[in-house]
């Protein structure tokens, strides 16, 4: 059973997350450019694991291409929030971000990127 403080957590989504797996996004933040992966994407965002210290509210540019291998996305982005954690004693960071500029016709192939995915996994 939810508690109300999840129910809340979960209803603040307002599209759905894929398992997403980048070699890498570019992200430009204080002139420095640095490398994360991304867990997931959506419509609206990415979560991004990054060794790079970044702020709830830093907006920077990021770039990254989708597994297709042919479509480059480039936007602002702006950290909504994020998490510390260690893995094999590395701490990293895991920021969610939300697209804050990103050009309606890549919204449409991120979207059709994830409605294909998610009909393989329903194995439709």
């Amino acid at each position: 059973m939810l508690t109300s403080e999840e129910k809340t957590k979960v209803n603040r989504r307002q599209s759905s997350r894929l398992p997403f797996i980048v070699l890498e996004v570019k992200g430009k933040h204080s002139n420095k450019v640095f490398v994360a992966y991304a867990e997931n994407i959506s419509q609206g965002g990415l979560f991004l694991s990054s060794s790079h210290k970044l702020k709830v509210g830093d907006r920077f540019p990021i770039e990254f291409i989708l597994p297709d291998n042919k479509t480059k996305v480039r936007c602002t982005c702006e950290v909504t929030w994020k998490k510390k954690y260690d893995t094999q004693g590395i701490i990293s960071e895991g920021v969610g971000v939300r697209f804050v500029d990103l050009a309606s016709d890549q919204k449409k192939i991120i979207t059709g990127w994830i409605d294909k995915e998610e009909k393989k996994k329903r194995g439709s």
